[in-house]
């Protein structure tokens, strides 16, 4: 058991309900600090031999994290490369404490870097430059050899990483897609390789190798190879088709039974260094443990694991990588398992909503899942919504709240809206209930004839016609977006409207989602963004299929508002407090300006270079914006006339958007894609 020890990204104006929160406010610009939700997918792990407390983790996102305190607080280190998908190995010198070795991998190619001084600077490993490196080792008898799986082969090196040479037959086209790689602890003249195949075996360093698979089902994919130290004759395996058993260096293999078949696709084996016949199996369904070489099996717990790592230092500690939950962290054998992930995010958040007093994100990981969390003290940690009735299996991408109650909160998928009335705990899915325009109603004429007096009998004048209209009945009808990009909650007043940008057009509702009107955008075309001045004067912009449409009437009317870009290169918008700041729209070949609402577009700005620049924002006080650029942050005091860059020792963050909770000068809000939020004061 592991024990725990919207604002829509494109919508300044919303942020302004958070004027009665305390901001800190600071004129000095400090670097950005990782704020959080803590967490999310852990790849790999290195334990230092010599320093148990020093660990490594890698990250999907080609991110790198250490601890110096044994997992209770970790730290990002920088690395080279950012457009790589995942740290699949880490290797700390057995030699040299400071020098690291990472491996990983993309779509296409991959790569090993190296850095001599923790992390501070890194190179990369012209040797095996756009390989692709799934596994590396190290011989416990050679210090200076290292070895490592890639997906064109084994590559080998001898002197400590500064050269690599591939011993392993290109030709060979089973000795390719190395996916494990182990060196025999006493013999470095022993080493092992996993592939996507089955796995294979040399005792000359490489100048021969021989498929060692007798025992095995056929076409195991194998993940993980480990040798025990103190008997280097005893192996495993784990693959594809489940766990493997050699007494013999690997000549002949026997199933290890017992775990479950829904476990099979174990991603990691290792043997207790310090109680032998204890073997730990990491599985997609959880972490197994067998105190008598597999005859028997507990299960530890249910979440999948990626990566184990044993503490040399001390007896019993270990460390998980989690698929979602991050690092775990265990002192008793993994009888108790806490998470450890203080610092260590791999998460992308894709929406922030106001909630009274609370902040909530919604945090997503490739669609495959979802979580939705809270912070109570203005986004600086933030804690789980667990248990959530109603969103079992729901992998929400929006959500929008209402500062006046924190109770009602409307959520989305890409395709179905959710509501709760009791500030999360519960929700519903509901209808989108669209209000057709009715066809206009018949005046119904009231007659009177003639009066008779009832004195008299005699004829009075005639009453006069009367009309009166009757009163119109509103029409609704459900419809069904098939892509629901974002909600975004707008204060116009003392009232909050919530719109949803869909394929369907721009919705919008000003009672909580009960019915929703379409926007009249020229064409009725699909919304994909909305944004929003940071004084909420009803200024909009919406991003849709045909280009950008600006409303200034909190959207009951628009029109097309000309730009020379393609909607496709738009990434964001800001608009000035007082509009007389030019409009700012960030693209990726750069930023533009217009200084007359959209007449007219200036590029190459000062200081701005022309590529990528994936957010930008105003500040509400004074003609202050901020604007991200391959990562880097850039501030202008001049409306936009000139650009500096301020300096931050991360230049590579993945920011999709700024955020400015109050508007004004003070925190300054990021919004990544893999390194949850971040602040800077």
């Amino acid at each position: 058991m592991i024990k725990a020890s919207s604002l829509p990204l494109s919508v300044g104006a919303a942020f302004l309900a958070l004027a009665t929160l305390a901001w800190a406010i600071s004129e000095h610009i400090d670097d950005w600090k990782i704020a959080g939700p803590f967490g999310g997918t852990a790849t790999a792990l290195a334990v230092d031999p010599h320093d148990g407390g020093t660990v490594l983790a890698g990250g999907m996102e080609s991110l790198l994290f250490r601890s110096v305190d044994s997992g209770a607080n970790w730290s990002l280190v920088s690395l080279p490369k950012r457009n790589l998908s995942e740290v699949t190995a880490i290797l700390i010198d057995p030699a040299d404490s400071k020098h690291y070795f990472v491996g990983m991998i993309a779509a296409e190619g991959g790569g090993l870097f190296e850095s001599r001084d923790e992390g501070s600077t890194w190179t990369t490993v012209k040797d095996i430059q756009n390989f692709g490196v799934r596994a590396l080792a190290a011989a416990a008898s050679k210090p200076s050899r290292f070895v490592a799986g890639t997906l064109r082969g084994v590559m080998l090196s001898d002197d400590s990483g500064k050269s690599w040479k591939r011993i392993s037959d290109l030709e060979n086209l089973e000795m390719v897609g190395i996916t494990a790689v182990a060196i025999d602890p006493k013999d470095p003249s022993i080493i092992y390789a996993g592939t996507t195949h089955l796995p294979w075996k040399t005792v000359d360093g490489g100048k021969t190798w021989t498929s060692i698979h007798t025992g095995m089902i056929d076409d195991s994919d194998v993940f993980s190879i480990y040798v025990d130290p103190s008997s280097p004759s005893d192996v495993l395996a784990s693959a594809c088709s489940g766990i493997y058993s050699s007494s013999d260096h690997g000549d002949l293999w026997h199933k290890l039974l017992g775990i479950p078949n829904t476990s099979r696709r174990t991603h990691v084996v290792r043997g207790d260094p310090s109680n032998p016949g204890t073997i730990y199996a990491g599985t997609t369904t959880g972490l197994f443990k067998t105190l008598n070489h597999g005859a028997t099996w507990k299960t530890l717990t249910n979440s999948q694991v990626n990566a184990l790592a044993f503490d040399p230092s001390r007896a019993g500690r270990l460390y998980l990588a989690f698929e979602y939950e991050g690092l775990g962290k265990s002192n008793n054998s993994a009888e108790q398992i806490d998470l450890a992930d203080n610092g260590f995010v791999d998460r992308a958040v894709s929406s922030v909503t106001v909630s009274g007093q609370k902040l909530l994100a919604v945090e997503t990981q490739e669609g495959e899942t979802s979580g939705l969390f809270v912070s109570t003290n203005r986004g600086e940690s933030w804690s789980q919504m667990r248990n959530l009735r109603g969103l079992d299996g729901v992998h929400l991408k929006s959500i929008a709240g209402v500062t006046s109650e924190d109770r009602i909160l409307i959520a989305a998928t890409p395709h179905q809206m959710y509501k709760s009335i009791d500030a999360g705990i519960t929700w519903k899915a509901i209808p989108i209930r669209l209000i057709v325009n009715p066809p206009a109603q018949p005046v119904k004429t009231v007659r009177s004839g003639p009066v008779r007096s009832r004195a008299s009998g005699q004829r009075s004048v005639p009453r006069s016609r009367s009309s009166r209209p009757l009163k119109p009945r509103v029409i609704t009808r459900d419809v069904s977006p098939s892509e629901i990009s974002g909600l975004y909650t707008i204060k116009s007043g003392t009232k909050e409207i919530i719109f949803a940008a869909t394929d369907l057009g721009l919705l919008r509702t000003a009672d909580l989602a009960e019915q929703w009107t379409l926007a009249d955008l020229p064409g009725s075309i699909a919304v994909t963004a909305l944004y929003a001045a940071p004084n909420s004067d009803g200024y909009l912009v919406a991003r849709g299929a045909g280009g950008l449409y600006v409303s200034k009437d909190f959207g009951d009317h628009w029109a097309e508002l000309p730009f020379p870009l393609p909607p496709a290169d738009i990434n964001d918008v800001a608009i000035p407090p007082d509009h007389t700041a030019p409009l700012l729209v960030a693209t990726r070949v750069g930023l533009y300006s217009s200084p007359d609402g959209g007449a007219k577009w200036y590029a190459n700005l000062g200081g701005m270079p022309a590529s990528t620049v994936s957010a930008v924002i105003y500040q509400s006080a004074q003609p202050t914006a901020y604007a991200v650029e391959y990562g880097r942050l850039y501030q202008t005091k001049d409306a936009g006339v000139s650009w500096s860059e301020i300096p931050s020792a991360f230049p590579s963050l993945r920011i999709r958007q700024l955020w400015i909770p109050d508007g004004a000068s003070g925190r300054i809000y990021g919004i990544t894609s893999d390194l949850g939020i971040l602040f800077r004061n």
